[in-house]
């Protein structure tokens, strides 16, 4: 054996004693993938051939984490063992706790939640953006709108949206991938993020982003039904796609029409046009509902008034 190869030889024995951590970035049937960031015992034995500062390590797991009830979602912080740096295999040892977990479709440690919602085909309607908020302020903080498809209507119509939607309370992104319109400011505000989740109905253009922004992914793209004026459901699992800097983007699956569960009295919370009117002061009672009660201090001159009476007197008939 040449001294080079017994040295490097002695640094992979060296560095499979170490427990490496990383993200996961896929479930592939009965495996994990999950991308570990170079640390200066990795770049010790990195190739030249590939500058990359991340590799990607095909696992499994220990069973006692299934026994004890660890599930693994993407996102989540893992520490690996056992090492094949010849086929870049390895055994996922522990999960590290979880400081957020979306629950359907399952991602965890995401930061920030992005709904995407088309200008035209399919249309945009306003009780169907109410539901991805709502479903979306119930688990996050950190709520911001992609306006896509800027292309396809005129300007002023657009610049009625987002002033629309920043009354609501959300910060608007209005883009067009065709055009490039808006991408940069987007992307900006993505690599200022440790992992970001689009959310969205089907067809309005999510894996079509997550495209333009990172070249060759070749995310399957579906064309717009014919007859319904909607997206066909392209995304069929979550996946995490590295924009850089440790920032993440995860794509997910379209659906047209969430469904939510939430005590009407705990509704009012999920509105931000409520939320900033309760900031200074306080409804009579404590379990106000904000419709027509005695002493309740809700403006009734907001857009989406009649949607939220809409949402609350659905989740009372839904717990009666």
């Amino acid at each position: 054996m040449t001294a080079i190869g017994l040295d490097f030889l002695l640094k992979l024995m060296e560095l499979n004693k170490e427990l490496l951590q990383g993200t996961v970035i896929a479930l592939k049937a009965n495996y994990i993938i999950v991308e570990i960031k170079y640390n200066k015992s990795l770049l010790s034995i990195n190739n030249t051939k590939n500058p990359s500062k991340f590799i990607q390590l095909i696992c499994t797991k220990r069973n006692r984490l299934a026994y004890k009830g660890y599930s693994i979602s993407v996102g989540d912080i893992v520490s690996v063992e056992e090492i094949d740096w010849v086929n870049y295999r390895g055994v996922i040892n522990s999960v590290e706790p979880r400081v957020s977990l979306l629950k359907r479709p399952s991602i965890a440690n995401f930061t920030d939640l992005f709904i995407v919602i088309s200008l035209h085909e399919p249309l945009f309607e306003i009780n169907q953006l109410s539901r991805f908020l709502i479903k979306a302020e119930e688990v996050s903080t950190h709520v911001y709108v992609i306006l896509t498809k800027l292309d396809l209507v005129n300007k002023s119509i657009a610049d009625d949206y987002t002033f629309r939607l920043t009354k609501w309370g959300y910060k608007t992104f209005p883009i067009s991938i065709k055009i490039g319109d808006g991408i940069d400011q987007l992307l900006d505000k993505l690599r200022l993020m440790k992992l970001s989740v689009l959310c969205g109905p089907s067809g309005v253009g999510k894996s079509s982003l997550i495209n333009y922004l990172i070249p060759g992914k070749s995310i399957p793209v579906g064309d717009l039904s014919k007859k319904l004026k909607r997206g066909k459901h392209t995304t069929r699992h979550v996946e995490l796609f590295s924009l850089g800097q440790e920032s993440f983007i995860a794509d997910t699956p379209g659906f047209n029409k969430p469904d939510f569960d939430i005590n009407p009295h705990s509704l009012g919370k999920l509105f931000p046009e409520i939320r900033s009117q309760l900031k200074n002061k306080k409804c009579k009672f404590r379990d106000c509902l904000h419709l027509d009660e005695p002493g309740c201090i809700i403006s009734r001159n907001w857009e989406r008034y009649d949607t939220y009476q809409n949402f609350v007197k659905e989740m009372i008939n839904l717990h009666q």
